[in-house]
């Protein structure tokens, strides 16, 4: 019987690795350092919907310092333009614009489209066109850094 070398050294080195990562104890987070606000309702734009136990909601999670935007659920569409979807509620208004990449229909190969927060708080989808419509987006990828 014949053995490669190098599968024969790969997995030599291997053993110490995984022995390794069997015993470490994993490191603890620091208390204090995650902050997650409630989950907030987006006020959604006329002949926009949102899909059955799919509320589109947003929040803001700090975590070491850093804030980011978290959305969740779906909507139903017929944007055939960049289209204004929804507002922000209330005080949350990024400081710069904000942009994020979302699932949507799958026509055309083009499965995702562009989602973006002006500093108004304004929420536009961008890249539906007559030729190829957004008819349903998926809000539950969108995290990015807010501040």
């Amino acid at each position: 019987m014949s053995y490669d070398r190098r599968s024969v050294l790969a997995a030599a080195l291997a053993v110490p690795a995984a022995t390794t990562l069997l015993t470490a104890t994993p490191a603890a987070a620091a208390p204090g350092t995650v902050d997650a606000q409630p989950w907030t309702d987006l006020l959604l734009e006329p002949g926009v919907t949102a899909q059955a136990n799919a509320k589109p909601q947003i929040r803001l999670i700090t975590i070491a310092g850093t804030t980011f935007l978290q959305a969740r659920g779906a909507i139903t569409c017929d944007l055939t333009a960049d289209t204004r979807i929804a507002t922000m509620p209330g005080v949350l208004k990024p400081t710069s614009v904000t942009r994020a990449v979302a699932p949507r229909n799958n026509s055309q190969g083009i499965n995702s489209c562009r989602l973006e927060i002006s500093t108004t708080g304004a929420v536009t989808v961008y890249g539906g066109n007559t030729g190829n419509p957004v008819t349903w987006v998926q809000l539950d990828s969108v995290q990015t850094i807010w501040r």
